[in-house]
């Protein structure tokens, strides 16, 4: 780790996050620099590097703003590591409340393994916080799809385009709803109708 500080400090970041990666495989990290290296591999783009210095720093009960956690779950899940993303964020719920984006990346990874109704709680979370956030509807929305309760997942996109009318991300669920729904002419209109919104 010393020499990881060390190369840093010299403006020798690709080799401070190589020394880095060795001193992790080795199991020789100690807290006291591992917030200004987790910055800099998260800034380098290093997903396992920036999963092992949050999961080390949350283990010893460090705090780590949830968006730098979210930083890390978002590097893991990019480079296709979506159940470590999943396990990074909850750990981090775990120690007190997650920022919104961080919530709905955490919904997300649920959805996509198929914990439905834990993607459903969490985004029910979101917008009884905040209420007209867009991206959570439609997230709760896409879950319904997912399920296959279609005709939930159009009445909750009514809903959300009742508030918010002009919302991209809600025409294209509804449209998807309608498809997986069997209304095929409601979901091509609806696809049209974005298209000349947004050609």
């Amino acid at each position: 780790m010393a020499a990881s500080e060390r190369l840093l400090a010299q403006g020798k970041e690709s080799e401070a996050l190589a020394a880095l990666r060795e001193a992790l495989r080795l199991g020789g990290v100690p807290i006291g620099g591992a917030g200004t290296m987790l910055e800099t591999a998260l800034k380098a783009g290093e997903a396992s590097i920036s999963r092992d210095l949050a999961q080390l720093l949350m283990g010893k009960g460090r705090s780590l703003a949830s968006g730098q956690v979210g930083r890390a779950a978002g590097l893991l899940d990019a480079s296709g590591d979506a159940s470590g993303a999943l396990e990074l964020l909850e750990q981090r719920r775990a120690m007190g409340p997650l920022d919104t984006p961080e919530n709905l990346h955490l919904g997300d990874l649920l959805r996509r393994q198929g914990k439905y109704d834990a993607a459903l709680a969490l985004y029910g979370e979101v917008l009884q916080k905040e209420p007209g956030n867009t991206a959570a509807a439609a997230d709760r929305a896409e879950t319904f799809i997912w399920m296959g309760r279609h005709a939930e997942a159009e009445k909750a996109v009514q809903e959300l385009l009742a508030r918010s009318p002009g919302s991209r991300a809600a025409r294209l669920v509804l449209a998807r709803a309608m498809a997986a729904g069997g209304n095929v002419e409601g979901a091509i209109a609806e696809y049209q109708r974005i298209l000349g919104e947004n050609p």
